[in-house]
Order: structure tokens, then C-alpha cells, then sequence
């Protein structure tokens, strides 16, 4: 394989950019320092593109002893072989360079790019992100709610906060403890919480109880609490609001909350945490440390795609009074960006892996007994098949996985192998005859069934492109019913019928990247149906440019979503996206069946890769 071509002077790193580990940035990075300080030693400047590399794979650092396989994106074995230094000869280059500092010096000016904890080595930003996280999230976890009166952020006595739990969750149990309960008391008792749990655990409902419970409070004291529903993306935002209102309609006129309470949760909408921050041209915020956010407490749906550097954005800008509720499954797939914060946080909390299972912590640490796991699935019973596979699959037990999938008396969870031609034949005419009731409800001006029947069977690709992709699945579906319904016109862009999903957020129609509608005829012309909280919104044709069919979609933009049958298509064994949370997070997208179209070899690369994300944060909280 050829890589970038290796700038003159770095020789030394040729056989790094033959093998890919290193792109054209890393190697015009090392070129720039290497000119601006002649004499730098070679080892020091590999330090710097490791570096430099990690972010690219969502590292915030990279031990150098493990940088054959932290940087290597394809074949760990392979980058193993290339002429890495010997770890102490490394560390100690880089120590003596003058483009690396110690942590102690890490935020005094002038700054290094490159700051050497250990054998860790960080990009000087993500090293004060990560120090930023640590410490506020710390601050955070070792404040109490004080006795007495408290102000618009706090909940007064412990009699009061009793007297608003059992408003929103019904009396407390000691022989049965209520985990969603316990998980919105810690909320209201302190300036952190984290509330995790797997799809179906009751999640928002626990944030809609504590809403409640906190605006409740703050009613009878004729307060006003101000609260910020935030998530990383626009369709999170939407899906958090919809989630919570939701709950909230499920308590019938309230839950027998005041009315002022409940009219106060269905008015408030969830933001991005971009737009909640303010966000500027070029990546700064309005607001920070000089000019902190107004609210009293801010709830953050989905967290495990929130990066480093965004978390450290949005601690930095909160008052340190408001209070801070994270949610989030840490089991899933985490940022784009650099990062695993929630998996750290609840790791540093529960005193073990995420995967222990542990609620409320039991190791000792800052975050203990701020963290709440939540265990029972509403979505799908603790026996289901659908939880079964979802729980092999999230502590990599491959054989118990393969042994669910092949079992005839688990008819919630299927496998289809390249060996079951007919199962797969089969399988596609199931979901083009979906596909041809979205259609012809669309067809028969049915809008309301054409939403709803685009939702029942989805096909979750891991890879855009490729045999097993999303664009492949949406061409044979969108191929066959051009041949079974003549009228349908696929060759035209926007036909009646075609499901389409938003690509970008699009202010001007009030409309999230991720939304996703209904082509239909409207009035005299053709408009796309969007779900409104009432009834269908219609956004005329022309005013929509950033939008691609939704025949199928990637597991990635699956994240928050459910739907009643998911077929998962998985790409060969050696692709390098397969893992672990990839596939957790698409065997969850269900609430009643599972399909897996995949090789043995693949479901075995899957649930035997981790994705590893290297930082530090998870020891900074444990100390």
C-alpha cells in the first residue's frame, strides 16, 4: 500500500506513511516543526504525529507502548512490524524536546504542542480538554444540596424532595428500590448526576419525573427554574423532546402535576448542545467561564456521542450552582470525535467496566454513588430474545451470540448466512412488501399509515457503500417496486412514496439532520410529510436540497431510533468499522425482531473488536 509521500528530511517516517498510519497532516505537521526547530530528534517527531494521529482516530492520547495498535486503523499485527522505538529510549526523547512539556506545565504559556504524561503522549488541547472534564466533573460530584431553604437551583428539605419524588414516581419501596426514582433523587441532591442505561430501561422517564419533580419544587416556592433539554445533534434533540413529552402524556393530564409543572415540561423543547452553547463561525461559543449559561439545571440526552473537547465546551460554560444531568447507554457507539466520555464517567462511577452492571457505584472514588445504572428493559422483557442477544454481544461472548442466532425456538432473533440464499430471498421480499405499503398508503393519500408503515421494517447498514451497504439495499428495494408498481416513476427524484431523511440541519423548515418524511401529493403540487406532534407537517419539495431516500440508513444515523423489525447487514470480516458497539447499537435499534444478514466470520470480527479509545479521563476520575 502507498501512503503520503513523505516530506524531504523525514525519511524516517517513509515506512509509517507507506503502511497509512500517518496522512498528509501528521506529516506536514512534523515537516513545519522540523524546519521551525532544526535538530529535532527523530523520536521526538514520531511522538508528535502519534500524537497527532490518535484525535484522527478517536484517541484523546496514544501510550506509546500501544502505538502500533492505537494509530493503526486496519491491521494492528501489521503496524507492529514497522520500526517503532524502544518505549523508555521514546518517552525520554520526547521529555528532553523542546515541543513537549510535563503535565505540570501543560497550561503555562508559551504552550507545547505536545504534552508527555507518562508514557501517554496528548495534543496540548485535548490534554487540558481532558484536565477541564476531570476537574469540573469532580467539583461537581462532591457538592451537596446544604440544609434548609435552598435557591432556584436547589430543592429544599429532604421532606420537600421526598414529598416531589413520590408525586412523579409513586412511594418508595425499600424492599423493591425504585433505580429510576434513585437515579432522579441523586439528581436534585447534587450538581451531578449520570443516568445510564441500555434501550428501553427508562431513561427519559426517570428525566421526566425529575423535571417534575424539580419544577414542582420550584412551583410551590413560586420560583422559576430555568432548565436546558440539550443532546450532540439535531435528530437527538427532536427525538428527546418527543421522548419526553411522551412520557409525560403517558401520566394521562399530567401525572396529577400541577398544571403550571406540566405545561411548563410540554413548552420546553431540547436543543443542540452547539445551539445551547451559541455557537460561533470558526468554533467558538457565547457562552463559557466569562459568561456562563443562565440555566439551573441542564439534562444532556445521548452523551456517549458527545466528544471530549464538546463536554469540556459545556462544562466550562455552566454556573457552578446549576446542576448537570448526563444520559446516556455507554455501551453504544461513541463520538465521532475524540473520546469516550460517558464510558469513562460510568466506569470512574460504578468502580468497574460499564459492562459490570453495577448501579450506583461500589469502588471508591469522586463519582461514587453519582452514578445510576439502570438495569430492567421496558422496551423488550429481561427474557426476551432481542435482550438475550443484545447482552452476548455487549460482553463479547461470540459463541453464546452465534448459539441464540441459530436457535429455531428464538424466533425474535434470526441469522442469515451467504449460505441461506432462500432465507435471504425471503427476507428481501419482506422488506419490499413494507416498502410497497409505504407506497401505496403514500399513493392513496394515507399519510398518517405511509409515516408509520416507513418505520416497521428498517434496513441498518454498517457501511454506506459496498454489496452490504445502505446505497446497495436502497437500489433493490427502490428497483422492485419500480417493477411491481408501475406508477411509482423511481426514476423520478420525487416520486409519491419515497421516504426520504434529512442530511443537514435546515433552520429555515424547522427541520433536524436525521428527520425523515413522506413524499405526497399536497394541494396542487408534491410535498414531503414530516411527524408533527399533532399531525403531519408538509414541506413543499422545493425548499428541500439536503435530503437522501430512506429506503435504508446507516447504524451510525440509527442512534435514538427504534423500530419493530431491523434487519442488520453487516460488510466482510475484514472490515475495519465492524465492532463490538456497532453491532450492540443495531441489535437495540429493535423492539420486537432482529434479523442478521452477515457471515459467521463477520459476527465473530464484530463481537470480538472493542472499539478502543484511548484517554486518560476515567483514571483522572478514580483518583
Amino acid at each position: 500500500m502507498t501512503g503520503a509521500a513523505t516530506p524531504p528530511g523525514l525519511g524516517f517516517l517513509a515506512p509509517f506513511a507507506d503502511a497509512g498510519i500517518f496522512g498528509a497532516g501528521e506529516l506536514q505537521l512534523c515537516a513545519t516543526f522540523a524546519r521551525t526547530l532544526p535538530g529535532l530528534e527523530d523520536e521526538a517527531l514520531l511522538g508528535l504525529a502519534v500524537a497527532a494521529r490518535g484525535p484522527r482516530l478517536g484517541h484523546v492520547c496514544v501510550d506509546l507502548g500501544d502505538a502500533h495498535r492505537l494509530v493503526a486503523d486496519r491491521d494492528g499485527e501489521a503496524a507492529g512490524s514497522l520500526p517503532w522505538p524502544e518505549v523508555d529510549r521514546w518517552v525520554a526523547a520526547l521529555a528532553r524536546s523542546p515541543i513537549a512539556t510535563d503535565p505540570g506545565h501543560a497550561l503555562v504559556p508559551p504552550l507545547c504542542p505536545v504534552v508527555l504524561d507518562g508514557r501517554r503522549v496528548y495534543l496540548q488541547r485535548y490534554f487540558a480538554d481532558e484536565l477541564l472534564v476531570a476537574d469540573r466533573l469532580v467539583e461537581r460530584a462532591a457538592f451537596r444540596e446544604p440544609a434548609g431553604p435552598a435557591g432556584p437551583a436547589g430543592v429544599g428539605s429532604d421532606a420537600d424532595l421526598e414529598a416531589a419524588l413520590e408525586a412523579a414516581f409513586g412511594p418508595d419501596d425499600p424492599t423493591d428500590p425504585d433505580l429510576q426514582r434513585r437515579a432522579a433523587r441523586v439528581a436534585l441532591s447534587g450538581n451531578l448526576a449520570v443516568i445510564a442505561g441500555g434501550p428501553g430501561t427508562g431513561k427519559t422517564r426517570t428525566v421526566a419525573g425529575l423535571l417534575a419533580a424539580a419544577l414542582e419544587m420550584a412551583d410551590r416556592r413560586s420560583q422559576r427554574l430555568r432548565v436546558a433539554l440539550a443532546a450532540p445533534t439535531g435528530k437527538a434533540a427532536s427525538r428527546m423532546t418527543e421522548a419526553v413529552h411522551r412520557s409525560l402524556a403517558g401520566d394521562g393530564d399530567g401525572g396529577g402535576l400541577g398544571a403550571t409543572v406540566a405545561a411548563a415540561l410540554v413548552d420546553q423543547p431540547a436543543l443542540t448542545i452547539h445551539r445551547l452553547l451559541g455557537a460561533r463561525p470558526g468554533g467558538s461559543f457565547r457562552y463559557g467561564a466569562g459568561n456562563p449559561l443562565p440555566h439551573d439545571l441542564v439534562v444532556v440526552d445521548e452523551t456517549s456521542m458527545v466528544s471530549l473537547p464538546l463536554m469540556s465546551a459545556l462544562l466550562d460554560s455552566l454556573r457552578p450552582d446549576a446542576r448537570l444531568v448526563l444520559v446516556g447507554d455507554p455501551f453504544q457507539l461513541t463520538s465521532i470525535e475524540a473520546g469516550s466520555v460517558l464510558a469513562d464517567v460510568v466506569a470512574a462511577g460504578t468502580g468497574s467496566d460499564p459492562d459490570g452492571g453495577a448501579s450506583g457505584g461500589t469502588g471508591p472514588g469522586p463519582l461514587t454513588g453519582r452514578v445510576t445504572v439502570l438495569e430492567r428493559s421496558w422496551r423488550f422483557g429481561a427474557e426476551s430474545d432481542i435482550a438475550a442477544l443484545a447482552g452476548a454481544v455487549r460482553v463479547g461472548d461470540a459463541a453464546g451470540a452465534l448459539d441464540l442466532l441459530r436457535d429455531p425456538d428464538r424466533p425474535g432473533v434470526t441469522w442469515i448466512d451467504g449460505s441461506h440464499d432462500g432465507a435471504l430471498v425471503a427476507l428481501v421480499d419482506e422488506v419490499i412488501a413494507a416498502g410497497a405499503a409505504v407506497v401505496d398508503a403514500a399513493q392513496t393519500d394515507e399519510v398518517a399509515r405511509g409515516l408509520d408503515a416507513m418505520r416497521q421494517v428498517k434496513v441498518l447498514a454498517a457501511t454506506r457503500q459496498g454489496p452490504a451497504g445502505m446505497l446497495a439495499w436502497g437500489r433493490t428495494i427502490e428497483d422492485a417496486l419500480a417493477d411491481r408498481m408501475p406508477g411509482l416513476r423511481a426514476g423520478v427524484r420525487w416520486y409519491i412514496g419515497r421516504p426520504v431523511m434529512v442530511t443537514a440541519n435546515d433552520q429555515l423548515n424547522r427541520l433536524d439532520n436525521g428527520d425523515t418524511g413522506l413524499v405526497v401529493r399536497h394541494g396542487d403540487g408534491v410535498a414531503v410529510a414530516f411527524p408533527g406532534a399533532v399531525e403531519p407537517r408538509f414541506v413543499p419539495t422545493a425548499k428541500l436540497d439536503r435530503v437522501e431516500t430512506w429506503w435504508a440508513m446507516t447504524i451510525h444515523k440509527s442512534q435514538g431510533s427504534e423500530f419493530p423489525h431491523v434487519v442488520v447487514s453487516l460488510p466482510a470480516a475484514t472490515s475495519p468499522i465492524l465492532s463490538r458497539e456497532l453491532l450492540y447499537t443495531a441489535v437495540t435499534r429493535a423492539s420486537q425482531r432482529v434479523t442478521v444478514v452477515a457471515g459467521e466470520d463477520a459476527l465473530r470480527a464484530a463481537i470480538g473488536r472493542p472499539v478502543m479509545r484511548a484517554s486518560g479521563l476515567q483514571e483522572r476520575l478514580r483518583a
